[in-house]
């Protein structure tokens, strides 16, 4: 009875376990369908929609190998490959052909995924490919929450707009797709036909496109150089601003500022505190409060205590200041400058005020108007208008048209003093060496002699004539002439009545005037 019951049952327990091992792997794989399908009933989930082969392996307990044209699906994002790993918590990883597609809002692509479901985020490796319709983003490695909706990528990356084909590139950068915004670091670097722009570190929007940095950065266009350290930029109406070391170059000019304003299309630019406007093909050099430079009219102005800056012969400098400089480019390529209310003008040689100045390139004069007055050495000079002609950087002669009056300091108080109508007078080396008054000439003019090393008055002498010509030596007056019928009476100093030491309309100004570049700024009110 035993042996018969052993021979019959041995082939029944084998098939017995045979069966036993299908119906164990059909359990595993229905307790991995069962869990898929209940997390599924619970938010939101990963859905297979295909695959053209479902493996399972007795080593993959809690999850499933999908294989062949892979479609999953995790709250309206699909996602495509040619094979996957997917598990029961709702995790996969995903081989070959990489396609992530949100209809209407981004799609991805990319050789390797792994989609963690807790987190809703997928991380791509290999070629990977962003793009939401305004811009494409390529980057080796790239991840994507799609909870917040922010893209990351690392080891280099480059961004183009379909728009304007604006290139970017950096080293890192996050975009967040609902805003269009991109922040970039490192490297950064942004590149249309007009214009590129580089950064260290750059928050860029797709739509807007227009581009916000900080740290060094440079914008290069045709004939075009800006650099600062914060600012935006607007490449779609080539606007932009700058703060801390701001500077814009052109071909023509170089200007700096605090802050700088600066319209590409227009070709105009403004800057705001600490302003430097420098001509780059000459020796002109202006500051002030605000600046404005316009490349298509060629002018430029500053205002707010504005100086002016030229390089004389000898390498001396004329400064000039006054409430507003205004500077524009003649026909000749030449320059006119104008300084209006308040100018004061230092040089070594040469020093003066008015309300307002004229500064040609192509004459080479200066014009003084409205109660203007000028010191040379020991000697000034007012007049209704004053002109100072320069040849070679230098100066070469003056002339004043009307209401001329020439005066200088013999001892404290007491003043040589020579007017007329008009006056024309001749520079040698930057010091005056002749002058000429014609018509309407007089002259209060005293002798002295030395005593004990001071200078004591002697005598004046009271002349009226025609003309008058003076020569000048060594910054002093050593020779008198006077032309056509003088006039003229000579007192001792003591039987000279104090009424006849100054001729009619004489004003000493010696408290006006600069002794320094420093006095510039105090001087002026």
């Amino acid at each position: 009875m035993f042996p018969l019951v052993q021979t019959v049952s041995k082939p029944l327990l084998d098939k017995s376990r045979t069966i036993h091992n299908v119906v164990k792997i059909l359990l595993v794989a229905l307790s991995v369908i069962l869990i898929s399908q209940n997390a599924e009933g619970q938010g939101k989930h990963v859905q297979l929609v295909h695959a053209d082969k479902i493996a399972f392996n007795k080593n993959l307990v809690n999850g499933q190998r999908l294989i062949g044209h892979v479609h999953l699906n995790f709250d309206g994002t699909d996602f495509y490959c040619d094979s996957a790993y997917k598990f029961s918590n709702g995790n996969f990883q995903a081989f070959g052909n990489i396609r992530v597609n949100k209809p209407g809002e981004y799609a991805i692509s990319g050789k390797k995924l792994f989609f963690t479901e807790a987190t809703q985020s997928a991380t791509l490796n290999e070629n990977c490919i962003f793009s939401d319709g305004a811009m494409t983003l390529t980057s080796p490695n790239m991840s994507y929450n799609m909870k917040s909706e922010v893209a990351t990528y690392s080891g280099g990356g480059k961004v183009v707009s379909s728009k304007n084909n604006n290139e970017l590139v950096s080293q890192t950068g996050r975009y967040h797709s609902p805003s269009n915004n991109f922040t970039f670091r490192r490297k950064v670097t942004v590149k249309n036909k007009d214009y590129t722009v580089v950064s260290d570190t750059m928050l860029y929007n797709t739509v807007t496109e227009i581009s916000y940095f900080y740290g060094p950065t440079t914008i290069t266009g045709k004939d075009l150089e800006i650099k600062c350290e914060n600012g935006f930029f607007n490449s779609k109406t080539e606007t932009c601003s700058f703060k801390k070391n701001a500077r814009v170059k052109s071909k023509e000019q170089t200007l700096f500022g605090d802050s700088i304003f600066y319209n590409g299309k227009e070709k105009w630019g403004e800057a705001f505190q600490n302003v430097i406007i420098v001509d780059n093909n000459s020796d002109l050099t202006i500051r002030g409060n605000y600046g404005r430079h316009e490349e298509t009219n060629e002018i430029s102005w500053v205002t707010g205590k504005s100086i002016l800056e030229k390089t004389l012969e000898n390498k001396d400098t004329l400064f000039i200041v006054a409430d507003t400089l205004f500077a524009k480019k003649t026909s000749d390529k030449n320059r006119d400058i104008k300084a209006y209310h308040n100018v004061i003008l230092f040089s070594k040689d040469l020093q003066g005020k008015c309300d307002s100045l004229s500064l040609s390139e192509a004459d080479s004069v200066m014009r003084m108007f409205y109660a203007p007055v000028l010191w040379n050495d020991a000697n000034q000079l007012t007049g209704t208008e004053i002109n100072l002609h320069f040849k070679n950087d230098s100066l070469d002669f003056l002339f004043v048209p009307e209401k001329s009056f020439l005066a200088s300091e013999v001892v404290p108080g007491y003043f040589n003093q020579i007017k007329g109508k008009s006056l024309h007078g001749q520079f040698i080396k930057n010091d005056l060496h002749e002058v000429q008054i014609m018509g309407n000439g007089q002259l209060a003019y005293f002798s002295t002699e030395e005593k004990n090393k001071r200078t004591k008055l002697t005598g004046l002498n009271r002349s009226d004539c025609s003309n008058i010509r003076i020569e000048l030596k060594e910054k002093a007056i050593q020779k008198v002439t006077l032309e056509n019928e003088p006039n003229s009476l000579y007192n001792s100093i003591k039987k000279t009545k104090s009424s006849q030491f100054k001729l009619e309309d004489f004003i000493w100004r010696g408290n006006e005037r600069p002794t320094s570049k420093d006095d510039l700024l105090k001087l002026h009110k």
